[in-house]
């Protein structure tokens, strides 16, 4: 894992934590929700467990902490999430396509020159602007594909 020090010169660097602001908000809302419902409205336990069983995962990945980064050196693409771990040379890498869904959510998907891909986990993917400008000052083609249904 990459130091979480300042860059060397030339490295783009991004980093995500699983222990944000966002998750724990939305965590804490859907604990009060579920609370609410128990002590307001006096549901069912049946009814509170089943609606609580969501948290568990959510809880576990605040628990874990796992940290997901992407660095882009001057010779290696690498990344590494909980679930996925990459390390690219750059003169292996084709292109790379960067696909906006419906949702706003960006996509992308590196394609080696022997026509394989990889997609990047969207814990990894930093904002589409910043990744598009550190992939053509190291040389390498970005494609465009706005609004694709797949």
């Amino acid at each position: 894992m990459p130091d979480r020090g300042a860059p060397a010169p030339g490295v783009f660097r991004f980093c995500r934590d699983a222990r944000s602001a966002g998750t724990v908000l939305v965590i804490a809302g859907w604990a009060g929700v579920v609370a609410a419902l128990w002590l307001l409205f006096e549901a069912r336990g049946w009814i509170v467990a089943l609606l609580a069983l969501p948290l568990l995962p959510s809880l576990w990945e605040l628990w874990r902490n796992p940290e997901a980064w992407f660095e882009l050196t001057a010779d290696r693409l690498r990344w590494t999430s909980a679930r996925s771990t990459a390390d690219i040379a750059l003169a292996e890498i084709d292109h790379v396509l960067l696909v906006t869904r419906w949702d706003f959510s960006i996509r992308a998907t590196v394609h080696t020159r022997i026509g394989t891909h990889h997609r990047l986990p969207a814990e990894v993917t930093p904002k589409a602007t910043a990744l598009e400008d550190a992939l053509t000052q190291r040389g390498i083609a970005v494609k465009r594909q706005h609004f694709t249904v797949l």
